[in-house]
């Protein structure tokens, strides 16, 4: 992820979507649409990010019988999935309070545009485009 790619880029409009995704649309025209659990996915705080110990987003509940069982399921939603309040960090960055409490994520513009998931697609596919490219090549000279 090359978030030097984005320093400039500022968003010029924040809103929520009908089915509960958040849309930014960035000064270089560009959209991004973020489902919440993708958000908490790539929430950037260091628990989340592993440098504190293993990642602790996961909720796990022990059942009267003994049993760990994940809380949720596909007919409820997760709490940790939910969005309970955002907040400005200065002029450059928001701040997520999930449903399950955890709110030390620090989500600059730059690392969301740096993750917007079209433009991850598009870095992936240009990626993919090369090793396949590269490959064939590579095979010639070889032989």
């Amino acid at each position: 992820m090359q978030l030097s790619r984005f320093e400039k880029v500022e968003p010029v409009h924040l809103e929520w979507t009908a089915d509960g995704q958040v849309r930014i649309v960035w000064d270089d025209a560009h959209e991004s649409m973020y489902a919440l659990a993708y958000l908490r996915e790539k929430c950037p705080c260091a628990t989340c990010r592993g440098t504190h110990g293993p990642p602790t987003t996961l909720v796990v509940r022990t059942n009267k019988s003994g049993f760990n069982i994940m809380q949720g399921g596909p007919q409820r939603k997760e709490p940790s999935t939910e969005i309970k309040r955002v907040d400005p960090v200065g002029t450059y960055a928001m701040r997520f309070t999930w449903g399950d409490g955890h709110n030390s994520g620090i989500y600059s513009y730059r690392y969301l545009r740096a993750i917007c998931p079209t433009e991850v697609a598009a870095t992936d596919a240009a990626a993919a485009a090369a090793a396949t490219t590269a490959a064939p090549a590579e095979a010639h000279e070889a032989s």
